[in-house]
């Protein structure tokens, strides 16, 4: 089974402050970082800025879905995307659990204890 990543992040002040050569050699230390990443244990499955009117969306800016092997592949992600600097420039919400499918997920909501 998979295991996924959601990211969910917004440029802070720190980002917007930087000037676009900065900003470049920031997204040189992400290419670097993510050459120690194992492709065959983590893909990149979506990323791109959230809509803003979809009901009961979110505050934060952008999105980034990670198909990963395990729970320890999404684990050494967080852990190189940390390693960059990255929330210095964005503010980040991750979630994160083992992928399964639509039937599995019904049961496990009917399986919720009653209040």
């Amino acid at each position: 089974m998979s295991y996924m990543l959601i990211e969910l992040y917004t440029a802070t002040p720190a980002w917007t402050a930087l000037d676009a050569l900065s900003r470049a050699a920031f997204f040189a230390r992400i290419g670097a970082g993510m050459q120690h990443v194992d492709p065959a244990r983590i893909k990149p499955l979506a990323m791109g800025p959230i809509d803003q009117d979809v009901p009961h969306t979110r505050a934060e800016q952008f999105y980034a879905v990670w198909q990963c092997n395990e729970r320890q592949d999404a684990d050494a992600l967080l852990a190189a995307i940390d390693a960059t600097g990255w929330h210095t420039y964005f503010t980040t919400t991750h979630v994160a659990g083992s992928a399964g499918g639509l039937q599995q997920h019904l049961a496990e909501l009917a399986a919720l204890p009653k209040a």
